[in-house]
């Protein structure tokens, strides 16, 4: 078996993000073979958890084109520089809306220490 990686590199981001597969030779040979669409799968959450950014299918389908290219070559490094959108940018969520209860504080408990105004001098 022969180690392949994949390293994805995002636009504006010095980080890099790399992924490895292990082919036999049968693959090495029809690499279109080994990406099935678990597989697919599997490489963009692979890389959606790492980076935090969206990968699309779009995106997933050029990431996989170039590795086979590169596999076909005889590359056993492949690497690509994408803009990708945060995943962050695709949440839908609102949050709470509600408006806390106040909490009032306790003032029974405080009690001036030597009258009620300071001393006053009028030279």
């Amino acid at each position: 078996m022969v180690n392949y990686t994949f390293i994805l590199h995002i636009n504006n981001i010095e980080d890099e993000y790399s992924y490895a597969i292990n082919l036999d030779k049968s693959q090495e040979d029809n690499p279109d073979l080994f990406f099935t669409k678990s597989e697919r799968e599997k490489l963009r959450n692979w890389f959606q958890e790492q980076s935090l950014y969206k990968i699309n299918d779009d995106n997933l389908n050029k990431i996989i084109e170039t590795w086979i290219k590169d596999i076909e070559e005889g590359f056993r490094d492949s690497s690509i520089t994408m803009a990708l959108p945060l995943l962050i940018s695709q949440m839908k969520e609102a949050g709470n809306q509600e408006i806390p209860h106040p909490i009032y504080p306790d003032l029974s408990g405080i009690e001036p220490i030597s009258g009620m105004l300071p001393p006053l001098n009028f030279n």
